[in-house]
């Protein structure tokens, strides 16, 4: 006897249920499936439940499962609310859905029509379905964001979670939320901003509200990071933000990953005037904002003081990749200045004497020039534009092999040797690779035209570094930080247990 089953998804754009849980909306679209069912006089053998709110076939596990059985055959149909419960990814996923249920003949039945995928009139009606499933998901998604974009541009606090300092109400008489201030809460954002104002590290106003006993929202002890996004967030001069946060996506190992990357200077994103109440005033939000500044920068020094570090802003840890700074507290009692990565609770990088680093730093930067100065006036960059091209070719045949292999795939399937299942699972992993080899292809013709457009301009680093080692001693702090900012990118620094110190420099080059 042939046997069904049924699948169920809430969508975060349900407009009928969108006051409901997950729960009460799956409930009731199971009852409108059971019904179908019912009247059908159809077996139901089991049902899949998704309840993550991913788009992806990747974010969604019970599709994956009920993909599967599909594809081996085990339903003679799956029964859902409508086609968009399957697919609302990218075509990839809908193509891929459209396949496994073509391969092998399952049907898909839904309260308004059945498709069955051997009949050319309903493929394509099915696949159309998808189509204009993904068309309505991107509206949606545009719709949604233009709708956020003016909420907080009327004021109205747009995120779920309110910030430490608020709590997060309800707008009376109207739609959506503003943010009212938590007493306890407020003055200790205060006493934050009052604290970097007088130039208290964020390492030092988290110690102080620790040792003072004074708990996060959560209980847990308080960070430098949550301070530093603290100090950084106009939600407390009375202001919405915008835009500030962005996710983008990469292909890592085959697989697509998805990262948050924040803007990290107020100005660089929209800003409004919030319909909550401000806990500090325009004018301290934006002095936190200079001395930020300043010590992003590194090189800026506040108070007409002179810079003590020449490496500031160019000193990174190899071992854990924080800065490494030059210490200034105990210098006044007769201390020497020492240099030590700002991670020193978590990290066994040892720290060493200022002036001790800064020599093993200028002998590096010596023996880089040595060979440096012999490449540029013998080879130049050919051996890097020819190693370059001969990368480009690799991949270029590479490319070529995939592709063939995923023909390949396609033909196999058709002559039943791939399961529709196996098929797919080969042709998602052969596609991340192509699109993995191409983005590989891209950065290197990038720098293979930086290399051999800017040949003269990397040459100058020469006398740029020249100049600066023959004038060094003569130099001020100043003088020297922007003239090695003008030849590293950065320097990374580690000392071992035993005293040996290694200096890694990387020069303003491009790397292949």
């Amino acid at each position: 006897m042939e046997q069904y089953c049924e699948y169920l998804r809430k969508s975060r754009f349900d407009k009928d249920y969108a006051d409901l849980s997950v729960e009460e909306t799956l409930k009731r679209h199971k009852a409108i499936l059971d019904k179908l069912a019912s009247d059908r006089g159809l077996q139901i053998a089991k049902v899949y439940y998704e309840v993550v709110s991913g788009e992806s076939i990747a974010a969604r596990p019970e599709v994956q499962k009920m993909l599967e059985d599909v594809g081996n055959g085990v339903w003679a149909g799956v029964l859902v609310v409508d086609v968009e419960r399957l697919a609302r990814g990218n075509g990839a996923d809908q193509a891929y859905i459209s396949q496994v249920f073509q391969f092998s003949g399952t049907r898909i039945i839904t309260p308004m029509k059945d498709y069955d995928p051997s009949d050319e009139y309903d493929e394509e009606y099915f696949e159309f379905g998808l189509f204009m499933s993904r068309r309505e998901y991107k509206t949606i998604k545009r719709r949604l964001s233009r709708g956020r974009d003016s909420s907080a541009s009327e004021g109205k606090y747009i995120n779920s979670v309110a910030p430490y300092g608020y709590e997060r109400v309800k707008l009376p008489g109207e739609k959506g939320f503003t943010l009212k201030p938590r007493p306890d809460e407020a003055e200790v954002i205060r006493k934050i901003f009052d604290l970097y104002l007088r130039h208290a590290g964020t390492k030092v106003i988290a110690n102080y509200l620790n040792d003072h006993g004074v708990p996060t929202r959560h209980g847990d002890l308080w960070t430098y990071s949550t301070i530093s996004n603290i100090i950084a967030n106009p939600v407390y001069m009375g202001k919405i933000r915008r835009g500030w946060s962005r996710q983008y996506q990469t292909i890592e190992n085959g697989a697509v990953k998805k990262h948050i990357k924040r803007a990290k200077d107020y100005g660089t994103y929209p800003v409004y005037d919030g319909l909550h109440e401000a806990l500090i005033d325009e004018e301290t939000f934006l002095k936190a904002q200079e001395i930020r500044a300043e010590k992003a920068s590194g090189a800026k020094v506040r108070g007409g003081l002179a810079l003590q570090n020449a490496f500031a802003g160019l000193m990174f840890c190899s071992i854990c990749h924080k800065r490494v700074e030059r210490t200034t507290g105990t210098v006044e009692r007769g201390a020497v200045p020492r240099l030590r990565c700002v991670n020193g609770r978590n990290c066994h990088n040892v720290s060493a004497d200022y002036a001790t680093v800064e020599q093993a730093i200028i002998r590096a930067l010596r023996a880089w020039l040595d060979g440096y100065r012999v490449k540029v006036d013998t080879v130049g960059f050919a051996e890097d534009i020819a190693a370059c091209e001969a990368e480009l070719h690799r991949l270029t045949a590479e490319s070529e092999k995939v592709t063939s292999q995923l023909e390949n795939a396609y033909d196999l399937v058709e002559q039943g040797v791939y399961t529709p299942a196996v098929f797919g699972q080969r042709r998602e992993k052969l596609t991340a690779l192509l699109d993995d080899l191409a983005a590989r292809r891209e950065k290197l013709e990038a720098t293979r035209a930086a290399l051999e457009s800017g040949m003269e301009a990397q040459a100058g680093l020469v006398p740029r570094t020249e100049a600066l080692l023959e004038s060094y001693d003569a130099m001020t702090n100043q003088e020297r930080n922007a003239a090695l900012k003008a030849i590293l990118e950065r320097i990374e620094y580690r000392r071992e247990a035993n005293g040996e110190i290694t200096i890694d420099l990387f020069p303003r080059l491009p790397q292949i």
